[in-house]
């Protein structure tokens, strides 16, 4: 049984940014429902912080990455 993947951004005229994973699932920032920028970056389950875009997100997660460490 395998995965049909759509284009579900195909019919919004703005749409959000896309969501991403860093690592083995450890990272994720998930865009924020009703914003054309913003993103939720969720550690183990937790959220930790609303950024502004998808750089920033990023950002975030490797100084918090570095931080952990």
């Amino acid at each position: 049984m395998g995965f049909d993947y759509t284009n579900s951004r195909i019919l919004n005229s703005q749409p959000g940014p896309m969501g991403f994973v860093i690592g083995n699932g450890e990272y994720a920032a998930i865009p924020m429902m009703g914003s054309t920028t913003k993103l939720m970056v969720i550690h183990n389950g937790l959220q930790l912080k609303v950024c502004r875009n998808r750089q920033s997100a990023m950002s975030f997660i490797d100084k918090h990455r570095k931080r952990k460490s």
